[in-house]
């Protein structure tokens, strides 16, 4: 049986079990509390029949004190059955000082004398003038029994017996009003309830549903998602803060945000300052309760999980292109060591025939020969450093001096073709380590590949700037631009739309860039030109 109520409650949604819950209470309440006002009333009214009767026998007492001296039996006869007519009167009775009954709801008893236990009763409330009460079991009365005095002498006793069974039968008359009254009330207290506890039950439960939903699409592999909250503060209208310079200032969720500065202090990272966080007015107002709490916390762990499997993603990415660069760059050594020695022979043996032999047509192809073998070493030299790239070399520079030369190495050939090059260079930036050498050469293939891109009347700008611990270098043109196809390949190692090159220029670049912590990012539109965007820390 326990086993199929946990199986039976199991299926039961969240809001049913709650309500079940909050009715099966009430209801619990509801009895409860009816039983205690009933008790409570049963046991008044049964206080109230006691005293009555007890007000009623004294009253009889007190008027047959002048009868009972005068010996005068029909007045107390008439008092006798007057009094009988009381609800729950079973008899009444006067004994005078002799203890005879002079009076009595029963005739066949007048002028007898009391028997038994009753008789010893009497023999008390006479000689020690005092009432006294006691119930007859066997007949279920209720028996009461009071001196009548005059003075301080007893002249004589007023027995009155009331049936307990009528006086239940009064009592229970006079609570059926209130029953239907207390059934009344509980009955609309319990629609309330059912009504309060669905109600509350929803409240409850929405956000959970919400989370719920959420949460399958996170098991469905949809990372994007968010559970809404319409209650989230803003630090800086709750706080009255004024510190422009956080990080946080102005924004929502203030707790996921690094480097805040609360109440005076700097902050960590962001599972440093949690447990903090979670003290602050700000969350606590933002979350609410418990389950707002909980939507937050899952809000973030989504956040973090896409983030982890973004960088996991990146990272893997990046092995198998190191990987596949690492084999590239062991065949590249090899092949280009075996061409680089019959090249160096082809070239000597061409520039030998073209010093010992004369003739116009044998000197114009020895000179191509020659040529063509010159570019087929720098195609093999560029293989040998892009296989075998050098380490940093890192010594404070300065990065504006540094572009400043770059840019004279090109301005040559960017006159002679007619490009202007413009420079805007951040004074701000201070000098900071990175390889003068090795940054230069991606900056001169990065203008190279500008020059090559542009056309007469072009422009080609050169901007440097600093920003939190940054520093970026902007080398823009406009140029015919490139593809979205071209921008997705271009870094990839002997990747080129030029008809001469080996196209290792830009596959080289994105390693020097990466090599100093930094990131390179490509900006193009076909026919408007293109920015490169090189960003790099600040090392001190």
């Amino acid at each position: 049986m326990k086993e199929r109520i946990k199986k039976a409650l199991r299926k039961l949604s969240l809001v049913q079990k709650f309500s079940a819950a909050v009715i099966a209470l009430i209801f619990i309440i509801m009895v409860i509390v009816n039983a205690l006002i009933i008790t409570h009333q049963r046991r008044a009214l049964e206080s109230e029949m006691n005293g009555n009767h007890l007000a009623v026998v004294w009253n009889l007492a007190k008027d047959a004190v002048e009868p009972l001296i005068l010996k005068d039996p029909l007045r107390l006869d008439k008092m006798v059955r007057i009094t009988a007519q009381t609800p729950g009167c079973a008899y009444a009775g006067i004994i005078d000082r002799n203890e005879r009954i002079v009076a009595h709801t029963d005739r066949k008893m007048l002028g007898g004398t009391l028997s038994g236990k009753t008789q010893g009763h009497a023999g008390v409330v006479m000689r020690e003038g005092r009432e006294y009460l006691r119930d007859n079991y066997e007949e279920d009365i209720k028996e009461i029994m009071v001196p009548v005095k005059a003075g301080d002498e007893v002249v004589g006793m007023v027995m009155m017996g009331f049936s307990k069974g009528s006086t239940e039968g009064v009592i229970e008359d006079n609570l059926k009003g209130l029953k239907r009254y207390v059934f009344l009330i509980s009955g609309i207290v319990m629609l309330i309830g059912v009504w309060g506890a669905f109600g509350l039950a929803k409240l409850l439960t929405t956000p959970m549903k919400k989370l719920k939903e959420k949460m399958e699409l996170v098991q469905a592999g949809n990372l994007d998602v968010e559970v809404p909250n319409d209650y989230l503060q803003n630090c800086r209208d709750v706080l009255d803060c004024d510190a422009m310079e956080c990080p946080a200032y102005g924004k929502k969720r203030c707790w996921n945000i690094s480097g805040t500065m609360c109440y005076g202090g700097l902050q960590g990272d962001v599972f440093e300052k949690i447990c903090d966080c979670k003290n602050c007015v700000v969350y606590r107002e933002s979350c609410g309760d418990e389950i707002g709490e909980l939507v937050e916390v899952f809000n973030q762990m989504v956040k973090r999980l896409k983030e982890s499997i973004e960088k996991l993603e990146e990272t893997s990415k990046e092995n198998i292109r190191l990987e596949k660069l690492s084999a590239l760059g062991e065949m590249s050594m090899t092949v280009a060591h075996e061409i680089k020695n019959p090249l160096n022979a082809i070239r000597g043996a061409a520039s030998y025939l073209q010093n010992n032999f004369k003739g116009e047509v044998l000197k114009e192809f020895l000179s191509i020969i020659e040529e063509e073998t010159v570019r087929l070493n720098e195609i093999v030299t560029s293989f040998l450093r892009f296989s075998r790239p050098s380490p940093l070399n890192l010594q404070v520079s300065d990065m504006n001096r540094v572009v400043s030369e770059t840019v004279e190495l090109i301005r040559q050939e960017a006159t002679e073709n007619n490009v202007e090059v413009i420079t805007s260079l951040d004074e701000r930036i201070p000098p900071f380590k990175f390889d003068v050498q090795q940054f230069k050469q991606a900056l001169l293939n990065i203008m190279v590949n500008s020059i090559d891109a542009t056309k007469s009347g072009d422009t080609i700008k050169i901007t440097t700037e600093v920003f939190d611990s940054m520093v970026a270098i902007m080398v823009k043109d406009t140029g015919e631009g490139m593809s979205e196809d071209v921008i997705s390949e271009m870094f990839k190692p002997f990747f080129t739309t030029k008809t001469r090159g080996s196209g290792l220029g830009l596959a080289c670049v994105e390693r020097i860039v990466k090599g100093h912590r930094g990131d390179i990012s490509v900006k193009s539109e076909t026919g408007k030109g293109t920015e490169f965007i090189i960003i790099m820390p600040v090392w001190n």
